[in-house]
């Protein structure tokens, strides 16, 4: 008669060796995969990234189809009006309440999601101090493009751009173009600024207007570092680069490589009429 052994039976254990050599094997495995994990988190931030800007850049052109202008700077006034591009636009990006209620003196202590890189585990609002007129609020990771002669998208006030003019997305096509111009971007984060909450030092919330925090105004391009400080920066968490919208409303990646370059200047002044290229 065949006898059937029992699964539960006692028999031969692994060896100390063979022990030692699948938890190799399995360590190797995990090795090769953490790579890949964290390329695919990263591809997957990189493309909410870019439809965040894509969100924003759809706002943008309609509010000008609203207001007959772009979304601008703006000052340092307790005015609403006044206030930041990123304000402006909130009832365009399904915020339509938190600017409302803004307006009623009733300010929201949320995030908005369109204004966050997922790929930072940032502060969303600040909760503390603040500038002028001292509200706290939600920080936005997307900067406006200042960098350009006059001051585009304009300082002083939300209305005015250069010698007090409204500028238009027809001022913008008619010198260095909508596709060639960019608007806004990621704003670079030195990585201790993830927990900051505070709303100074190029890192203010959207009840603001004039200060340099919700706009950039340089042709410095960096990844975040724990070794940069704050400051007058585009960049990203990204591994490779930042995205940007341009004024016609495309998303464009742009490397670190243009750090300072003339290319990227290029892009950054709406006066210039020199088409950019990423040679």
């Amino acid at each position: 008669m065949v006898r059937i052994r029992s699964p539960f039976a006692r028999g031969r254990g692994f060896t100390l060796i063979e022990l030692l050599v699948v938890i190799a094997i399995i360590a190797i495995l995990i090795g090769l995969l953490l790579p890949a994990v964290q390329k695919v988190r990263e591809a997957a931030a990189r493309m909410s990234c870019s439809n965040n800007l894509k969100q924003i850049g759809i706002a943008v052109h309609s509010y000008h189809d609203n207001k007959g202008k772009m979304p601008l700077f703006g000052s340092n006034t307790t005015n609403r009006d006044d206030w930041c591009w990123a304000f402006q636009i909130l009832p365009y990006v399904e915020q339509g309440n938190m600017y409302t209620n803004a307006y009623n003196g009733s300010y929201a202590a949320v995030p908005v999601k369109t204004y966050l890189c997922p790929g930072r585990s940032r502060q969303p609002f600040t909760t503390g101090g603040g500038n002028s007129p001292g509200i706290n609020g939600p920080y936005t990771d997307y900067k406006i493009n200042g960098l350009s002669p006059g001051g585009f998208p304009g300082s002083g006030s939300s209305t005015n751009g250069p010698g007090g003019a409204i500028i238009t997305m027809s001022n913008i096509t008619s010198q260095n173009g909508t596709s060639n111009t960019i608007y806004a971007g990621e704003g670079y984060l030195t990585t201790s600024y993830y927990t900051y909450n505070q709303s100074n030092n190029w890192e203010e919330n959207i009840y603001s207007g004039g200060y340099g925090g919700t706009t950039r105004q340089s042709t410095n391009l960096y990844r975040d570092s724990p070794s940069i400080g704050q400051g007058n920066y585009w960049g990203s968490p990204h591994t490779s680069g930042a995205a940007f919208v341009f004024c016609d409303g495309s998303v464009r990646f742009l490397n670190y490589n243009l750090n300072g370059s003339a290319a990227f200047n290029c892009a950054l002044n709406w006066t210039n009429q020199t088409p950019f290229t990423l040679n």
